[in-house]
C-alpha cells in the first residue's frame, strides 16, 4: 500500500492465528475503514482506501479528480438484483480519471475513497 494514505495495510494472519478469526479481524478493519468519512470537494484528487475497490478503474494509487459531489447519493437503477454488489450502492462522488488523453468520469461511492494531497 503507498504511504500516503492514513490508513495502515490490513495485516494478514501469521502461522499460529485460526484463519476464520483472520477472516472476522479482516472484516472488521475493512468495515471500519468504508465507515470512516471524508468531506469531498470539486477538484479535489483523490484515490481508493485500501481492501475498498469495487470497480475496474481507477486503479489502486491511481489519482483520480472530484469532479461533482451529489447532495443525497443516488443508486444506479439498472442495477436491478439484490444479488449484485452494485444493488443500492450509493453514488455519491463523480470523479475523473486520464484515460486514453481524455478524461472518463465516473459516479463512485465515497465511502470508499480518500482524499490525497495534490
Amino acid at each position: 500500500m503507498s504511504g500516503n494514505s492514513g490508513f495502515p495495510a490490513i495485516r494478514l494472519a501469521d502461522g499460529n492465528e485460526d484463519p476464520a478469526e483472520t477472516r472476522k479481524r479482516l472484516l472488521k478493519q475493512l468495515a471500519e475503514r468504508l465507515d470512516e468519512r471524508h468531506d469531498f470537494r470539486k477538484g479535489q484528487i483523490v484515490v481508493w482506501k485500501a481492501g475498498l475497490k469495487n470497480k475496474a478503474k481507477p486503479d489502486y494509487g491511481e489519482p483520480a479528480i472530484v469532479t461533482g459531489v451529489y447532495p443525497t447519493p443516488i443508486c444506479d437503477a439498472t442495477e436491478a438484483s439484490a444479488g449484485s454488489p452494485y444493488f443500492q450502492e450509493p453514488l455519491s462522488l463523480v470523479i475523473g480519471v486520464h484515460f486514453e488523453d481524455d478524461l472518463v468520469e465516473f459516479r463512485v461511492d465515497g465511502r470508499r475513497f480518500e482524499p490525497i494531497d495534490g
